[in-house]
């Protein structure tokens, strides 16, 4: 049955679920001499260097995400592409720990670990010749992997036209060991939190320049890692994202997808491949355009889960004065202490506004906002009693379930973390599991766990934008739905981010441009 047997993403999920007991039992340890090299490497390809000066997104985040007015007849200009993947993915703190240096990125990732790639689909008739590149955020770069147009190709791959008619789209992809020399088996779920969270800042700083993202998560998996040169379940392609706005001429008949002449360094001496990742992943995969266009099918019977009233949107900012896009993003870094005071009242409605805020996505019906269903535990938001709270999409509120000082149990379901009980408001983003999984499959699972990093990604870029810090934990997965309960009833939890001010002062990063170079061998 392969992808419609929906058993497979259930047993993954129930597999990996965390509980008081499990977290307690025996662990793998940590090998820190195998730990692998956070970037991907091709030594022998052209390699195109991408200009060290670009803009910054001038837009706020509301504003970025609010609706700015779309640009007709951009090129697939060199400045452009860089401002899109720094922003995204790019370098924006470097750390030496001792012997040991550290790279931070412009999105978050569980454990910095950043497993998420990204690949370029250029056409014809900008500064970029067409082809595919693999984009190397250490020496700020693009690798040219093939030559030619090959739009044409992943159009029918993804079963959609814009692909064929915009200048770039970029694939997104998870490198498995990168993640999963921590975290084993759990590891695929942050494939989608981690490629999420980095999709977000993607979509807002598309947005910010004017672009019209789409997000597709219906492809013919075997293509699409054929394109890139990725070899499943080592790394496989989780998305692509079109941007719709950039021009270019017609696309060419594709060349054949030979295989990429070029090899990646090594992460690391071994890797360790976890047959749970394989098995769901492999599960989860449509295998030509039939299934494709089936899978899309089964999106339009999804049942929403609310409407976002547009006007609810209006009076949300008041005085709010957020930071541009750029800004926010070079301030983001995952919260590390709360103080355990208050925060705004109106900056967590704005915050529950951006989370929900919709996305072209080929996985959300048209005209829906979201798949998931917000709930919350508040411990100090101006103008909330203390409780625990469900997100009404209609009218942008907390709709309280109980009232009382829940510090303790954030913390617990936060796996015991004081970073639960200590912020100021702490979200657990949940769905319908089993009914997105009867209509989409396995594929389902992928693709609610990639909107939760979305909206994860969103909450990060508004609540730094007001000076609120964020971060995301792990959590006990059924003490969740049994806290939240009878409002969760039949639900699963996918992501959790808590919302607080920092104990400390954050300072901003900056832009780090071809300031590391990769070391002459690495995995020998």
């Amino acid at each position: 049955m392969g992808n419609w047997d929906p058993a497979a993403a259930l047993e993954y999920h129930e597999a990996t679920k965390h509980s008081y007991v499990s977290v307690r039992m025996p662990g793998r340890g940590l090998d820190w001499e195998n730990f692998p090299y956070p970037f991907k490497v091709y030594r022998d390809a052209p390699k195109v260097e991408l200009p060290g000066s670009f803009p910054s997104p001038a837009p706020s985040v509301l504003e970025a995400l609010g609706g700015v007015v779309p640009s007709t007849g951009r090129e697939c200009e060199l400045r452009l592409v860089a401002e899109l993947l720094f922003y995204s993915a790019g370098i924006t703190r470097i750390k030496d720990y001792g012997w040991e240096r550290v790279y931070f990125r412009a999105a978050p990732a569980t454990g910095n670990l950043h497993e998420t790639e990204l690949y370029l689909v250029v056409g014809g008739g900008g500064e970029l010749e067409p082809g595919v590149y693999h984009f190397d955020p250490c020496e700020f770069s693009l690798s040219q992997l093939r030559r030619g147009d090959y739009r044409e190709r992943l159009a029918r791959s993804t079963f959609s036209p814009e692909v064929r008619d915009s200048g770039l789209s970029i694939v997104l992809s998870s490198v498995a060991w990168r993640n999963a020399w921590k975290y084993g088996p759990r590891s695929y779920r942050h494939w989608f939190w981690d490629g999420g969270a980095l999709c977000a800042n993607l979509l807002a700083v598309s947005r910010a320049e004017g672009l019209e993202p789409q997000v597709l998560m219906g492809f013919v998996d075997d293509e699409v890692n054929a394109l890139i040169g990725a070899e499943p379940p080592r790394e496989a392609a989780i998305a692509v994202v079109v941007l719709k706005g950039i021009e270019s001429s017609p696309p060419d008949p594709s060349p054949p997808t030979d295989p990429i002449p070029y090899r990646p360094m090594p992460y690391s001496r071994r890797e360790v491949q976890y047959r749970e990742i394989a098995e769901a992943h492999a599960s989860s995969s449509l295998r030509d355009a039939d299934e494709v266009a089936i899978w899309r099918e089964g999106v339009t019977r999804l049942r929403p889960t609310g409407d976002l009233n547009p006007s609810a949107r209006s009076g949300l900012w008041g005085d709010l004065r957020p930071l541009r896009l750029g800004e926010a993003i070079l301030l983001r870094g995952s919260t590390r202490r709360f103080s355990r005071t208050s925060i705004r009242g109106d900056v967590l409605r704005a915050v529950t506004w951006a989370m929900s805020t919709p996305i072209e996505a080929d996985f959300i019906p048209r005209g829906w906002p979201t798949l998931l269903e917000r709930f919350a535990i508040v411990n100090a938001v101006e103008g909330l009693d203390p409780g625990s709270y469900r997100h009404q999409l209609s009218s942008c509120e907390l709709r309280p379930l109980k009232t009382g000082n829940f510090r303790r149990v954030a913390g617990y379901l936060c796996l015991e973390q004081d970073l639960g009980s200590d912020a100021s408001v702490v979200f657990f983003l949940m769905s319908r599991l089993g009914e997105v999984l009867g209509h989409l499959g396995n594929r389902g699972y992928r693709a609610v766990q990639f909107e939760a990093g979305i909206r994860v990604g969103l909450a990060y870029l508004f609540a730094y934008s007001m000076g609120v810090g964020a971060t995301g934990l792990t959590f006990y997965d059924d003490d969740v739905r049994e806290f939240f309960a009878p409002a969760s009833d039949g639900m699963e939890n996918m992501m959790v981010v808590a919302l607080g001010n920092p104990s400390y002062r954050s300072r901003p990063g900056r832009v780090h441009v071809r300031e590391c170079r990769h070391p002459a061998v690495r995995g020998a």
